[in-house]
């Protein structure tokens, strides 16, 4: 029966090429806004390259600092103490590895090789954990040591646009030299490339944590500028080792006989600490929801009524048929599932244009599309480039089938229904 249903819908498509055409476009244009939508936030949230550990990541982002007694004389740092991402946080029971880094987007930092002049790079500081915790494609060589981090040996990993840059090839670097703010360093691996729309791993070249000048000093009792993440051995101990985190605080606050620290909630999942934009207070998932959910009504319904209205007129053109129908025992059941059907293959095509669309607004407008909500970017010199894994996956496919599904019902139910309101007589008696 859906067969017979969907051969009469393609039949009538062929005969009313107008119409089919401006509501398959119409649909197009609502479902490729959707899924741009749901492009961006799969990509802050999916298990992507490098960071295909995100469902079991905690992140914390910054610390606060008051004197006892004192909590409106607060001060607050982009991070913690480097000792504590080695020590406080990695005692934690549950915890795998903590990934401690320091992304430089404000020094004028420049690299430099035999023939080639100097030039600006990004470099991301990171521990021989953040190796552990993200999963980095290596294209030679290997990722630095924890011994190598403690000696502060002068040892780097590469991405591959700034090792053919370097030498013009991506094999052999392995072991060669190259200037980093005028100092020498020894390359022992090379990556590919990391995306900007991953920004906790993205970066030119990574280097040991330990080469940032005075991080053991950098300040003060747990307040530090190092960006911690946390891999918890299961997802289902994520909120023991929350809960871990926030009492080792607490236990680390009471032997300080000055100072009260404060982690402000965090440790927070992955997904939620792409929202932590203002870091001394916890996101409103609740504001978070209510506004996300008009920018999916505005895309979604609003259009979705503009393409119920085309329906309704059509289906006054066949308010006669549908008696016909009624005449020979049809139930009202059967032709309502006959409509949604019919409805659901000008839905599917557009949903496929749709798709597409989103694909190219994504990929022509990657630059700033992909960090349309954040209030913080990264350099722009670091590429916002997608992979494949970001763009054709299982999940995107899925939502643009739900959103067809839910345009199809919103669009077509309420003028079927109507249409089939109409007594039988009343029907085979319209001239339309």
């Amino acid at each position: 029966m859906i067969r017979i249903y969907l051969k009469q819908a393609w039949e009538l498509l062929r005969q009313n090429r107008l119409f089919s055409t401006i509501y398959i476009i119409g649909t197009g244009l609502s479902i490729a806004l959707v899924m741009t939508l749901f492009i961006i936030f799969y990509v802050k949230f999916a298990p992507v390259y490098p960071e295909y550990n995100r469902n079991r990541t905690l992140v914390v982002k910054a610390s606060k600092r008051y004197p006892k007694g004192q909590p409106q004389n607060w001060n607050i740092n982009n991070g913690v103490a480097y000792w504590a991402v080695d020590g406080l946080l990695a005692e934690v029971p549950h915890v795998e590895a903590v990934a401690g880094s320091v992304l430089d987007i404000w020094g004028n930092c420049q690299v430099s090789a035999t023939d080639v002049k100097p030039f600006k790079v990004v470099p991301h500081y990171a521990n021989a954990a953040f190796w552990q915790v993200f999963s980095f494609r290596f294209l030679e060589g290997r990722s630095f040591t924890k011994e190598e981090v403690e000696a502060k040996e002068k040892v780097a990993v590469l991405g591959e646009s700034l090792a053919r840059r370097l030498f013009a090839t991506t094999r052999g670097v392995t072991e060669r030299h190259f200037s980093f703010n005028g100092q020498d360093y020894r390359i022992v691996g090379v990556v590919q490339d990391v995306s900007n729309a991953t920004p906790a791993t993205a970066g030119d070249l990574w280097v040991p944590l330990s080469n940032v000048a005075n991080i053991e000093r950098m300040g003060q009792g747990l307040l530090g500028s190092v960006c911690a993440y946390l891999l918890v051995n299961d997802a289902e101990n994520m909120d023991a080792v929350r809960a871990g985190v926030q009492d080792a605080v607490r236990r680390y606050s009471q032997q300080d006989k000055d100072y009260e620290f404060d982690l402000m909630g965090q440790p927070d999942p992955y997904w939620l600490s792409t929202f932590r934009q203002d870091i001394v207070k916890e996101p409103d998932i609740a504001e978070l929801a209510k506004d996300f959910l008009y920018i999916l009504l505005a895309l979604l319904f609003i259009p979705a009524l503009n393409l119920g209205g085309m329906i309704s007129s059509r289906m006054d053109s066949r308010i006669a048929e549908l008696g016909i129908r009624k005449a020979y025992g049809a139930t009202r059941r059967r032709l309502l599932e006959q409509v949604l059907y019919e409805n659901l293959l000008l839905t599917l095509l557009g949903g496929v244009a749709g798709l597409l669309f989103s694909y190219l607004i994504v990929w022509t407008a990657s630059d700033w599309i992909l960090t349309l909500f954040d209030e913080y970017v990264l350099d722009a010199a670091i590429p916002t480039s997608l992979t494949p894994e970001m763009l054709f996956s299982p999940v995107v496919f899925g939502c643009t089938l739900g959103v067809c599904l839910l345009l199809n019902l919103v669009s077509a139910l309420v003028p079927a229904l109507r249409a089939l309101r109409h007594p039988i007589m009343d029907s085979l008696n319209t001239k339309r």
